[in-house]
């Protein structure tokens, strides 16, 4: 079997050679099958996942040329794509009961999870430090420091109304940098930075 770097593998990739596919695919299977499998805690989910990742990839080819990482854009769309199973999951009852009974129960003391956490809350403040500068300070008084609309009102010489209107807009921003849906950025918030 042939073997080239990275670099090599993903420009022979995005000009359409499948033989160069099928070894990208072979190289990466059991580490994104790994990662997943830690992440969604289900080898069913994460086997369909991992055949998600790599049907984007190819679809997606063309960029391939500009990727410095691979490994690290493998993670990013492969956390993408456990996304949209989780979020089609959502939509879909038959597909909900299959994962209950192939999941085990997480604890919340399970390491993956601080993992998970952890990364979210940093993605999380990431977006928040891109606030405007009153904006941000609003929304850290209210999810940091636990204050109401009116205490954060007194404290910053503005109206209750002008700080629940910083508060949306904050959360709204936040949400559409993570690309996720209001009750998993309200879970994400209440869990992330507390």
């Amino acid at each position: 079997m042939l073997t080239f770097p990275d670099t090599e593998l993903l420009d022979r990739v995005a000009a359409g050679d499948e033989a160069a596919f099928s070894l990208l695919f072979a190289r990466f299977r059991d580490q994104l099958f790994a990662y997943l499998n830690k992440v969604t805690k289900s080898r069913e989910v994460a086997e369909e996942v991992v055949l998600d990742v790599f049907v984007k990839i190819w679809r997606g080819r063309a960029a391939l040329t500009s990727v410095n990482n691979f490994e690290a854009f493998l993670i990013t769309v492969a956390r993408n794509c456990a996304i949209d199973f989780l979020r089609r999951a959502q939509r879909d009852k038959v597909l909900q009961e299959q994962l209950r009974h192939a999941m085990p129960p997480v604890t919340a003391d399970a390491a993956d999870g601080g993992i998970i956490r952890e990364h979210t809350r940093t993605a999380i403040l990431a977006a928040v430090a891109e606030l405007s500068p009153q904006r941000k300070m609003v929304f850290l008084l209210s999810r940091e420091q636990g204050l109401s609309y009116e205490e954060i009102a007194a404290r910053m010489d503005i109206s209750a109304k002008t700080v629940a209107n910083h508060l949306s807009s904050a959360l709204q921003f936040i949400r559409d940098r993570l690309r996720i849906d209001d009750g998993a950025v309200s879970l994400l918030l209440l869990c992330c930075l507390r």
